[in-house]
Formats: C-alpha cells, sequence, structure tokens
C-alpha cells in the first residue's frame, strides 16, 4: 500500500553516471537526506484483530503447489522466489501497516510478527492474504507477459497496461485493498483517455509504482537498459515524480541482477547508478542506506527514518534490508514487516530482491502454501 507523499523540488538528472559507492561517501548528505521524509501517517485507530494462524503441522503443504515447484527450471526458481518473495511480504506486512514498531511489538512480542498474522477463509481457503501491492504487480507482469507473446513495442505495452489498470480499479481480484490514491487517480485519467505517460500526477512520488515494478526485471533480466527504460515508463501511468521514476528504474535492474545471481554491493552499486539518472536524491538516499548496511546501523534506526510512504524511502529501505540478508529472504521480509511505517511494501520489495537471488526454495515452505494464490501466483511464473 502507499501513502501519497511527494517531492516537488526533485528534478530528473538523466545521464548521471553514479559511481561504484564506498562506505561513509555520503556521510556528508545526512541531513538533506532525513530532511526528504515525508511526515509520519498516524496509526490506524483499533485496527482488526488477526485471525491466528494455524500450526504448520495442522495443514500439509499443498501437493500441487509442491508438484508445480518440482517441475521448475532452476531459471524458474529464482524467477518463482521473487514472484512469491513479494506476495509473502506484502501478506506479512498487511497487518503491521500503520502502526509503530513499538506497537507492533505491543501487540505480538518483542520479535514482532514471525509468521502470518492475518488470515481470511473465502470460497473454502483458508489463506495469508496481501495487498494491492501484490495485485497490481501481478496486473503488471500479466500484461507484460500478453505484451511480449503478442511482440508489442513499448508503446502498445504501456496502452495494453492501461487498460489493466483500469479495469483493476473498476474490478480488483479479491476486492479492493486500500489501494493509494495517486494510483486510482491515475487509472481514472487512463479511463477518461488520457495518453498512458501523461496520465500519473506530475509530484504524484509514493510508492505506488516501485512496488510493482519487479516484473520488468524478470521479463527483461537479460536486457537491463530495457528493464529500466520500461519501469519508469510505466511509472508514468500514475506516478510521474522522479522520485518514482527513479525507485522504478533502481528495482527493475536489482531484480534482473539479483537473478544473475551478482554479488549484492554491485547489485546496490547498480541500482543507485539507475536512480541517479532520475533522481540525484533518491540515489543519495540510497547511498546512505547502503552505507547504514556496510556499518551494521540497526534496522530500528534506519528503517525509522526510512518510512517508505515516498518512493525514494522505500526503495532506500528495500536495499538496506537486501543488504543486510542477502542470503536471508525469511529475515529481510521478517524485518520489513516489523517496522514503522509502510510495512508491507518494505517487506513486498525486500522479499522480491532477496528471494529473486536465493530462489523459490529459500522461502519457508509453510509461507508458499499459506499466502493467498500461490499456486496461481506459481503458474504465472512459469510462463516468465
Amino acid at each position: 500500500m502507499s501513502r501519497q507523499g511527494f517531492d516537488p523540488d526533485v528534478q530528473p538528472s538523466l545521464g548521471f553516471d553514479w559511481p561504484v559507492v564506498a562506505p561513509n561517501m555520503v556521510a556528508a548528505q545526512n541531513a538533506s537526506v532525513a530532511a526528504a521524509a515525508p511526515p509520519d501517517t498516524p496509526a490506524l485507530v483499533n485496527p482488526p484483530a488477526p485471525v491466528n494462524p494455524p500450526a504448520p503441522a495442522e495443514l500439509p503443504v499443498d501437493p500441487a503447489i509442491t508438484a508445480q515447484s518440482a517441475s521448475l527450471r532452476p531459471a524458474q526458481l529464482a524467477i518463482a522466489g521473487c514472484v512469491l518473495g513479494g506476495a509473502i511480504g506484502d501478506a506479512m506486512g498487511h497487518p503491521t501497516e500503520f502502526l509503530s514498531l513499538a506497537a507492533i511489538r505491543q501487540r505480538w512480542g518483542a520479535q514482532g510478527v514471525t509468521g502470518f498474522e492475518l488470515y481470511w477463509d473465502r470460497a473454502g481457503k483458508h489463506f495469508a492474504p496481501y495487498t494491492d501491492d501484490t495485485q497490481m504487480a501481478e496486473a503488471v507482469l500479466r500484461s507484460l507477459l500478453d505484451s511480449r507473446d503478442a511482440d508489442e513495442d513499448l508503446d502498445a505495452a504501456m496502452r495494453r497496461m492501461a487498460k489493466r489498470f483500469v479495469d483493476w480499479a473498476e474490478r480488483p481480484q479479491g476486492g479492493h485493498r486500500a489501494p493509494g490514491n495517486a494510483c486510482l487517480a491515475g487509472c481514472r485519467a487512463l479511463a477518461a483517455g488520457t495518453p498512458w505517460h501523461l496520465a500519473g500526477g506530475a509530484t504524484a512520488g509514493g510508492c505506488g509504482s516501485v512496488m510493482r515494478a519487479y516484473p520488468f526485471g524478470l521479463l527483461f533480466r537479460h536486457d537491463l537498459q530495457r528493464a529500466e527504460r520500461w519501469a519508469v515508463a510505466h511509472s508514468k501511468l500514475t506516478h510521474r515524480d522522479p522520485i518514482a521514476l527513479a525507485a522504478s528504474a533502481a528495482m527493475a535492474v536489482g531484480v534482473a541482477l539479483a537473478l544473475r545471481d551478482v554479488a549484492p554491493v554491485q547489485v546496490a552499486s547498480d541500482m543507485i547508478a539507475a536512480a541517479a539518472r532520475y533522481c540525484t536524491r533518491t540515489a543519495m538516499m540510497m547511498a546512505q542506506a547502503l552505507d547504514d548496511a556496510q556499518n551494521g546501523v540497526a534496522a530500528d534506526i534506519t528503517l525509522d527514518r526510512l518510512r517508505g510512504w515516498a518512493a525514494h524511502e522505500a526503495i532506500a529501505a528495500a536495499l538496506y534490508l537486501f543488504l543486510r540478508h542477502p542470503d536471508d529472504p525469511r529475515a529481510a521480509i521478517l524485518q520489513g514487516a516489523n517496522s514503522s511505517g509502510d510495512s508491507d511494501s518494505l517487506a513486498t520489495l525486500a522479499g522480491s530482491l532477496v528471494a529473486a537471488r536465493c530462489g523459490l526454495g529459500s522461502l519457508p515452505a509453510e509461507w508458499i502454501r499459506d499466502v493467498e494464490r500461490s499456486d496461481e501466483l506459481l503458474a504465472l511464473a512459469r510462463r516468465c
């Protein structure tokens, strides 16, 4: 989910060549980075009580899911890890979004959530529901796959995606899940006939486009320039502020490189370089997050500064989580979910990045089993 923060002072910096990042290179920018944080979002009053999940022993792993997983090729396992890691992170952070870290610990104990804490029962199924983050990411992925099959260029692909976004806004799979205002405003503009590259708000800089940007890294994993360019283009359907363009570019590049098992620090450097081509402030915020991770700055400190409502905060927090837990998507997801702010978006971004690197087998089997529509998401990953 996303609160629609914006940053009207940010200007694009096309062609900026960001160097490989070294520790402490951004200490001088601390004040300006901190000043970019949007106002806090108040916690929900009396949020709904979660349904206690069953113990893992009560439900066997779905044999259909096991069969699907066993039939995946190595590359598909990495792709499936990214898709399921994102959905799992989204569902994990669903009940903690809007809560402060103190409130999370008061409710679920000192460790916070350690597994799914929100379950729904619908159509005879018991599952951990994700939010609009995964709804829109799935819409992007399905649209890209259809465009690939139709051999469409960028303009045709974005027009197809625009139609799918309008359909999502009117008839979302599973019902509305508190979508962000900028996403809905962009969809209304698209429905009214606004060209796709002008539909998003010029100062819409929330995390609503970066949260759904990972599919570009999947489909264009062998063409980083195309992954970046198309991810930036797609952001314009709903979010045209440079911080949103930069974050989407970085996420697509990061996922593509994570799938190739590139060293985490190099992934981070290339993500920062991608962001810097559109917004230097976003790049600096990401560089500070890298510095925090390399110098062991506690998550309580970094994630309190990077709450994720705005796109540059969200991608910087995701980078921090990726670098802290490059080989442990479980830890990355839980740390994102147990944070003040846009917890579901931080956990979905971290889950996608780390599980793209580590593969489907690195995710707990019970999480794969319980997350909403995991069988359908696995089938979708097979098409990539």
